[in-house]
């Protein structure tokens, strides 16, 4: 019995660390690429935001076999132009700093342990937008993000991440004209919202415990 009851707690030890990885923490770097902003002045009629590298550290909790929370920070600074009306040449008018804050849905393709991972996810949060000029406030506005990747264990402890994202951010609405019933009558007025698109691809080395 002795030996029986020792031979069962070594086993139980053995599985207890592989049992317990159920944090994540990940450090990411990859390139980002920006959309823009149509405009209706007299000097300027589209803001376009210029592609750039991009950075954060993701803090990820697994549920079970397959699920995932996980809080994501990811900062992006890009040169943005303005387009000229009558097609002269852009101007630089500003760095645009992102900060985006979000709360992501994991789905896992592959149980917990396996050595690849690959997985979906949906993510919502915000997105503190500074353009980094003088007398300038910040903004702070809601984004969502749908993206997907894939895990690779390489270890208990040491795994490696890649992912691909798309992140819209709410601008702002404008009036879009009036939509009418034609069977019950009325009409309402119709918004336009606009949204800052971003799509990046990253990479990162993640710990595990």
């Amino acid at each position: 019995m002795l030996i029986i009851g020792s031979c069962v707690t070594s086993a139980m030890a053995q599985e207890t660390p592989s049992a317990a990885q159920n944090f994540e923490i990940t450090a990411q770097v990859g390139g980002q690429i920006n959309g823009g902003y149509d405009l209706s002045t007299s000097l300027f009629n589209r803001l376009e935001v210029a592609n750039s590298v991009n950075y954060g550290i993701t803090t990820g909790y697994l549920l079970g076999e397959h699920m995932g929370v996980e809080f994501q920070w990811n900062r992006n600074s890009a040169d943005t132009h303005g387009q000229v009306v009558g097609g002269l040449p852009s101007v630089k008018l500003f760095s645009l700093n992102q900060d985006q804050y979000m709360g992501n849905f994991l789905f896992h393709l592959t149980p917990k342990e396996a050595r690849l991972r690959p997985f979906l996810f949906f993510g919502l949060g915000a997105n503190a937008l500074d353009a980094n000029v003088s007398g300038v406030k910040g903004s702070t506005r809601f984004a969502y993000a749908l993206g997907g990747g894939a895990k690779y264990n390489v270890s208990r402890h040491l795994g490696l991440r890649g992912q691909l994202r798309w992140a819209p951010t709410y601008l702002t609405t404008t009036n879009g004209g009036y939509w009418c019933d034609p069977v019950w009558g009325g009409c309402w007025a119709v918004g336009n919202s606009h949204y800052l698109h971003e799509f990046d691809i990253t990479g990162g080395v993640t710990l595990r415990f």
